[in-house]
């Protein structure tokens, strides 16, 4: 003789249906890292690690930095050279009178 059964519910259903996860290894594409990545990685987590139960006004107030400036040496030399290198080069003929 079968014993009718309550109608189970939807979530119950669900649950039962689910298949337990899978365990096996999936083979990833991934490569090793080069010395340049572990050296970023390192100092990241060296970072990290430093930030751990600083609130962030005291991290702010770490962070400061000294403003850079928005021309390169390069083009202040070249600037220079400009400016500075006609002046030279019009003594030198004011000088030897040519």
């Amino acid at each position: 003789m079968v014993t009718p059964q309550p109608p189970s519910s939807p979530i119950l259903c669900e649950i039962t249906r689910a298949k337990p996860p899978s365990l096996t290894l999936t083979p990833t594409n991934q490569q090793a890292q080069t010395l340049e990545q572990r050296r970023r990685n390192a100092k990241f987590a060296k970072d990290q690690e430093a930030k751990m139960g600083k609130s962030e006004d005291q991290l702010k107030k770490r962070t400061k930095e000294t403003p850079k400036s928005p021309i390169s040496l390069f083009w202040l030399a070249v600037l220079a050279f400009v400016v500075f290198g006609g002046l030279v080069f019009e003594l030198l003929s004011r000088f030897f009178g040519v």
